[in-house]
């Protein structure tokens, strides 16, 4: 039986409440390069990007360049007042998709080498929503190797429909599979990635077939498994999301 919303809200406010780390102000002075390194690399690539310190609950970065496209001029809004923004059926998908990471992290060496990848909708001043894709991952432990600072990378997803239900993964970065959700796998193979940077440079499934030496059967079912593994409807969605997340 899947817990209801109110119990999953209650979980993750217990939860992140009771996190604390060991850390002092030399570990803060050390930080702030990267920090500095982190907002340069927000404003060349137009991304938001925010780190949050799970010591503090505050966030020491937070590049948002979303607010305005959805209508709010102050940028700076609180994590429960961002929750509440969040579409009502989403919400109980956030709770429940950054609770399973702490779980699955907890206690792990190789915990940094993870990244949970998922997305879900925020509401406009218009009232309309906006689908985002997030992707948070450790970004600094403390001294005992428990998380300290979360980075969170957020990026507009917009020809998607808004009855598309929310994805997530939980992705090794090294070796690409996901270990959460889905059974342990690549989430695209090499020749996967090969075939729709093809299509990136324009070729089509016939040119891609005579490239690769493979028949237009094998290139179309790979598009098929792309789209499936990415859970997009056509291929220029797979492509996004995969250049996103850092796959291609």
């Amino acid at each position: 039986m899947e817990p209801r919303p109110a119990e999953l809200e209650h979980t993750y406010l217990r939860l992140t409440r009771s996190l604390s780390c060991r850390v002092d102000e030399q570990d803060y002075v050390k930080i702030k390069p990267k920090i500095a390194a982190l907002e340069e690399l927000a404003r060349v690539e137009n991304r938001s990007i925010s780190l949050y310190d799970i010591n503090s609950k505050s966030f020491l970065l937070k590049t948002d360049r979303h607010m305005e496209l959805l209508g709010y001029k102050n940028r700076e809004i609180e994590v429960s007042r961002y929750h509440r923004m969040v579409h009502p059926d989403d919400l109980p998908f956030l709770y429940d998709s950054e609770l399973q990471m702490y779980r699955y992290l907890e206690g792990r060496d190789d915990k940094m080498d993870y990244k949970l990848v998922y997305d879900y909708r925020v509401r406009a001043t218009d009232g309309s929503y906006i689908r985002f894709l997030h992707q948070m991952a450790i970004f600094a432990c403390d001294r005992d190797r428990h998380a300290w600072l979360m980075l969170v990378i957020s990026d507009v997803l917009q020809q998607y429909p808004e009855e598309l239900h929310p994805r997530r993964v939980l992705l090794n970065t090294k070796t690409q599979k996901v270990c959460l959700f889905d059974k342990e796998q690549e989430l695209v193979t090499s020749r996967e990635k090969e075939i729709v940077r093809l299509i990136s440079q324009g070729l089509d499934s016939n040119q891609i077939a005579d490239r690769l030496c493979i028949s237009i059967h094998t290139v179309n079912n790979h598009r098929q498994n792309i789209l499936a593994k990415t859970q997009t409807r056509h291929i220029a969605q797979a492509m996004y999301y995969l250049r996103c997340i850092g796959l291609l």
